[in-house]
């Protein structure tokens, strides 16, 4: 007679054992408040409330912190059936936060289940916190006189100010989803992909002149400064402020010197059309030679696209970045003057006389 049960009691067994490895609190009482069952977890969150070391009864545990739980549980006139649901409950001693769930199972068996919401209690109350915040810096974004735009890694905008919408002659339009490009002109000489780029590698902000295009097809001169948002993963989101350039229809803004300069070769393009196709490969290696010992040592030269170059100033030095600037060009009309014959030289010599 015996042998039947044995699947009942390995059941059992199972469901005891499975109540006490449980990481949340399980207590079993009847409608007096008298516990019948409490695994370990239950009885590590509620011992402490103890005034005597009993846990004898759920109601006394708890009479400080929830003090109408007993008539919650009286009053419940169901036959089963949820009576709290995630109630959380503050405790002074120890310090922290518990939630609640009480069920009546039938008449004279009700279960409580009892967990430590403290660290996700603090955490809601960190996300609340930190959504306020985003709201007020939303708000002064939105209303800042500096044309300021957020954009993603590839280019596409996601935010752009009030100011922003003004400077470029659209208004209360939504730009969200428009690429940043189609605001700027071609970009022949590839000046400001290699600053995108640069920017990827090291992660600095860099400022630059460039030609903006408006709405309506007009174009003015501005400064634009980008930088990485701080604090997003793997560098995928942008801020540019742009600074239309003092004496440009859209703006007052104080001229400012780029970081970011093109030494384009045009002139001299234009110059030797017949020479040019011969002499470009060896011009662009000798500019790069004469033009790369005049940088500071954290300052970037690249080739850039449509025989130009691109130089990277590391650091806010104006009248460096300008002497930099002239001394590169006598570099280049030296390269011309000197290295590619009498002919060349005479082209160079009476372009720039006349």
């Amino acid at each position: 007679m015996d042998a039947p049960a044995a699947p009942d009691d390995a059941s059992y067994e199972t469901l005891i054992e499975f109540l006490y490895l449980v990481p949340i609190g399980i207590v079993k009482f009847g409608p007096d408040g008298a516990i019948d069952m409490a695994n370990p977890a239950a009885a590590a969150l509620l011992m402490p409330l103890s005034r005597d070391g009993e846990m004898a009864n759920i109601f006394t545990l708890l009479d400080r912190a929830a003090p109408d739980l007993r008539d919650h549980v009286q009053r419940f006139q169901e036959p089963a059936g949820r009576i709290l649901d995630q109630v959380t409950v503050s405790l002074e001693e120890p310090r922290c936060t518990l939630m609640l769930d009480v069920t009546r199972i039938n008449a004279g068996t009700f279960m409580a289940v009892v967990q430590n919401v403290s660290e996700l209690t603090e955490a809601r109350r960190e996300v609340m916190r930190r959504t306020e915040a985003q709201r007020m810096l939303a708000s002064v974004f939105m209303h800042l006189s500096t044309p300021v735009v957020v954009v993603r890694q590839d280019g596409f905008i996601l935010l752009a100010n009030a100011a922003f919408q003004k400077a470029m002659g659209y208004g209360g339009s939504n730009l969200q989803g428009l690429h940043i490009d189609a605001l700027l002109p071609p970009d022949p000489a590839g000046a400001v992909r290699a600053a995108r780029a640069q920017q990827m590698v090291d992660g600095k902000p860099f400022q630059m002149e460039i030609t903006a295009i408006g709405k309506d097809g007009s174009r003015f001169q501005a400064v634009k400064h980008a930088a990485i948002l701080n604090g997003t993963s793997d560098r995928q989101v942008r801020v540019l402020t742009l600074l239309p350039v003092c004496g440009s229809r859209r703006g007052v803004a104080e001229p400012t010197v780029a970081q970011v300069r093109t030494l384009s070769l045009h002139r001299y393009r234009d110059l030797l059309p017949d020479d040019w196709p011969r002499i470009v490969q060896r011009a662009t290696t000798l500019v790069e030679d004469a033009v790369r010992p005049l940088l500071g040592p954290a300052d970037i030269l690249k080739r850039g696209r449509d025989d130009s170059f691109i130089l990277w100033f590391a650091d806010d030095d104006e009248a460096r970045r300008n002497l930099v600037l002239v001394r590169a060009a006598q570099a280049v009309h030296r390269v011309f003057v000197t290295e590619f014959g009498r002919r060349v030289a005479q082209a160079v010599t009476g372009a720039i006389a006349a």
